[in-house]
C-alpha cells in the first residue's frame, strides 16, 4: 500500500527528469546553431514547448504530493534524496 500510493509520483518525476535532461540538452546545442534565421527559431521554440510541457508535470507532481500519505512521504523522499 506503501508504495502503490507514491507510484503515480515516482512515474511523473521520472517523466520531468527526462523532460529536464532534454532540454538542457536542446539548450547546450543552441550554441552550434546559426544565431538567427530558421533552425533557430524552431530550436527555441521546442526548447519553450517543452519547457511549458515541464510546467505542467511540475503542477501535476505538487497535486500528486499532496495526496501521498506521510508514512508513503518519507520512503520516498528517502528513495530521491540518498
Amino acid at each position: 500500500e506503501m508504495a502503490s500510493s507514491s507510484d503515480p509520483w515516482m512515474k511523473e518525476y521520472t517523466e520531468a527528469s527526462k523532460l529536464v535532461d532534454d532540454i538542457s540538452s536542446m539548450i547546450a546545442d543552441r550554441s552550434s546553431l546559426p544565431q538567427s534565421g530558421p533552425e533557430i527559431m524552431r530550436h527555441t521554440s521546442a526548447i519553450r514547448r517543452k519547457i511549458t510541457i515541464l510546467g505542467t508535470r511540475l503542477d501535476s507532481l505538487v497535486t500528486l504530493l499532496s495526496r501521498i500519505p506521510p508514512k508513503s512521504l518519507y520512503v520516498l523522499t528517502t528513495f530521491i534524496f540518498i
